[in-house]
């Protein structure tokens, strides 16, 4: 099969283009920089869609590319230069800390497809879960509750609760204390 990108659409997923307008001046003078609060980041995310709890700490950087599909419970830790690439929803439980530069995905393209036509699937994260460092969460996949996503690992099929994913491979692990 020849690629045709041409017959691409890129809108078929995506709100109307005054939201993403909008949105573009927000999340670079509200989300982004470092001196705005974690509380005026989660109001502003709020007016445009997003469901955040309370006590969500955002640090600087932040990346999301649509607040509409964005889900996150109580008491989260989202490190530096997070990017949350959701064209389906991304939910996130309570207690969970996303650390530096980790990225969660749930937009993809079909392969199979001549002009790579989307194929999205949602990501869940559980309550009390860890993605640390450099870590990347691919579409379709769901963190069990208090389970561990090692530094760099990338994440390709779900992990279970109470499990690390270290060096490619999830083994058990005793729930926290």
């Amino acid at each position: 099969m020849k690629r045709d990108l041409q017959g691409f659409n890129p809108h078929n997923s995506v709100p109307g283009k005054l939201y993403r307008a909008i949105w573009y001046f927000a999340d670079n003078l509200l989300i982004k920089p470092f001196l705005v609060p974690s509380v005026v980041k989660s109001q502003v995310l709020r007016s445009f869609g997003a469901q955040i709890g309370s006590k969500v700490i955002f640090r600087r950087g932040l990346r999301i590319h649509l607040p509409l599909n964005l889900n996150i419970g109580d008491n989260c830790w989202i490190g530096e230069a997070v990017w949350f690439i959701n064209h389906e929803k991304i939910t996130i439980g309570s207690d969970v800390c996303i650390s530096q530069r980790s990225i969660i995905c749930s937009g993809g393209h079909d392969y199979r497809s001549a002009s790579l036509e989307y194929a999205h699937k949602p990501v869940t994260i559980r309550d009390g879960a860890w993605i640390c460092l450099d870590a990347k969460v691919l579409p379709g996949v769901t963190i069990g509750e208090c389970s561990v996503v090692s530094a760099g690992e990338i994440v390709r099929k779900s992990v279970p609760d109470y499990s690390m994913l270290i060096a490619g491979e999830i083994r058990p692990i005793e729930p926290p204390r």
